[in-house]
């Protein structure tokens, strides 16, 4: 079963088509194996809680990498697609206990939880749906260097650290604002 390689436009101001042809072209830069694209733009949930929608029950089968529109690929994905656990994130920036859902991948169905157990009372609740996801799933953590911050550990030195897969620009500037 191929790999989906999966990113989330929800409906607002920030994000748009051009965004997700963006990320495309990235992932088939740096993607070696077979693999399906696909955007989920049909949640119902508003802003990041939209990412709620990719724990659908049945939505994929298979692996799932997924990765938000506001990153930058910059090295080969296959070692995120296929790390082996059955659930994994990266490690949050400013809050190192928990989870940033920015590049995550897991097998289909080991977390619909995150979708059957999700209610309109969560968003009052958490900050955001990576506080539910890591309340849900407690995942496993990518390896730090793999997924580094733009903010942190690009824009002070002015270079790309070597062993970088992903940068993610959480908060802004977002990538298409910088060089």
């Amino acid at each position: 079963m191929p790999l989906t390689v999966a990113c989330v436009l929800s409906h607002g101001p920030t994000y748009n088509r051009s965004h997700v042809s963006r990320l495309e072209g990235m992932v088939a830069q740096h993607m070696s194996q077979p693999y399906k694209f696909v955007c989920v733009d049909d949640s119902p949930f508003p802003g990041w809680w939209a990412k709620v929608s990719l724990f659908q029950p049945g939505r994929f089968s298979g692996r799932v990498l997924y990765l938000d529109l506001d990153v930058t690929v910059v090295g080969a994905l296959d070692d995120l697609a296929d790390y082996p656990y059955p659930f994994c994130a990266i490690r949050d920036y400013q809050y190192p206990l928990q989870i940033n859902s920015s590049v995550m991948a897991w097998d289909a169905g080991v977390a619909d939880c995150v979708y059957d157990d999700f209610t309109p009372d969560v968003m009052d609740r958490l900050h955001g749906d990576q506080n539910f996801i890591y309340e849900k799933i407690n995942p496993v953590t990518f390896p730090k260097r793999w997924c580094p911050s733009y903010k942190a550990n690009v824009l002070p030195t002015g270079k790309v650290p070597e062993d970088a897969r992903v940068i993610v620009h959480h908060g802004f500037p977002k990538p298409w604002e910088v060089n």
